[in-house]
């Protein structure tokens, strides 16, 4: 189960991750409000992705009344199979060194 913690992410906030460099073409204009996306927790700061980077992507990080935004690359943990080799496309959806179960985890 995710946090599902909610944030109306600020205009700035916004701006500050167009600014970054590398995004993807053609992306879609950035989430107004988003939801926290690590494990269900009660404390600690929460987490969401705002936009896609050819190499990771652009993270929103709220605690309290702190808000920020970031590059960060992705998670590179990968659901195993049956015989211990990684499963293609089931790369965690989550940033580097998050905390928590990775997404892949939810749908064992």
């Amino acid at each position: 189960m995710t946090c599902g913690t909610g944030l109306d992410v600020p205009e700035g906030m916004r701006a500050a991750a167009l600014e970054f460099a590398d995004g993807l073409p053609d992306e879609a204009p950035l989430p107004v409000s988003v939801a926290c996306e690590l494990d269900k927790h009660d404390d600690g700061e929460h987490v969401a992705r705002l936009r896609n980077l050819n190499e990771g992507a652009v993270w929103v990080m709220w605690e309290g009344d702190g808000i920020t935004v970031q590059p960060i690359a992705d998670c590179e943990s990968y659901r195993p199979s049956q015989d211990g080799s990684s499963v293609a496309g089931a790369l965690c959806g989550l940033p580097a060194a998050h905390r928590g179960g990775h997404t892949w985890e939810r749908c064992a």
